[in-house]
């Protein structure tokens, strides 16, 4: 099986879901954020100090490692989208599925001192969902709606991916 690649905003439950769904599957997890900060040896707050430009540097650097995964659940940030050739690496990697979560869900869940781009409040979600949302449909190979548990969520992502 190729690699499974996970996108959509901040909070939709890229990471919870794409442990579950690795270890349903019997595959390899990889959260590109951890990944990044661990590769870079820096936090991502800490990349955003220096610009937000300087992370979008760092974020497509990871991704282009990723090319080198195999049989594997990825979970990338939020804003992966906001470069063409991050998109473009995307469909490289694997199939890519948009994990779509109700703004208004996420909000309710959100902590917003440990997210850069939401320093100001939570509020900024729903600026971000405008810009994205096109982005992460034209990126994707299916999109998937969060808006019942985690374990059905899986299972949505299960049966398309076995589809194919």
């Amino acid at each position: 099986m190729g690699n499974i690649i996970l996108i959509g905003m901040m909070g939709c439950g890229k990471s919870v879901i794409g442990a579950l769904l690795a270890q349903q599957l019997q595959m390899d997890f990889v959260d590109m954020d951890e990944y990044l900060q661990e590769k870079f040896q820096m936090t991502i707050p800490e990349m955003f100090e220096i610009s937000e430009d300087f992370f979008r540097q760092k974020e497509t650097a990871s991704l282009k490692d990723a090319l080198g995964f195999h049989n594997t659940v990825i979970s990338c940030g939020g804003g992966v989208v906001m470069r063409d050739e991050n998109i473009d690496l995307l469909k490289q990697v694997g199939t890519v599925v948009f994990i779509d979560r109700p703004v208004a869900n996420i909000v309710q869940d959100v902590d917003c001192l440990s997210r850069p781009l939401l320093k100001n409040g939570p509020e900024r979600l729903y600026e971000l969902d405008l810009i994205r949302r096109p982005k992460y449909i034209k990126a994707s190979d299916y999109q998937v709606h969060n808006d019942g548990s985690i374990e059905q969520t899986v299972k949505k992502i299960n049966e398309i991916i076995k589809k194919g």
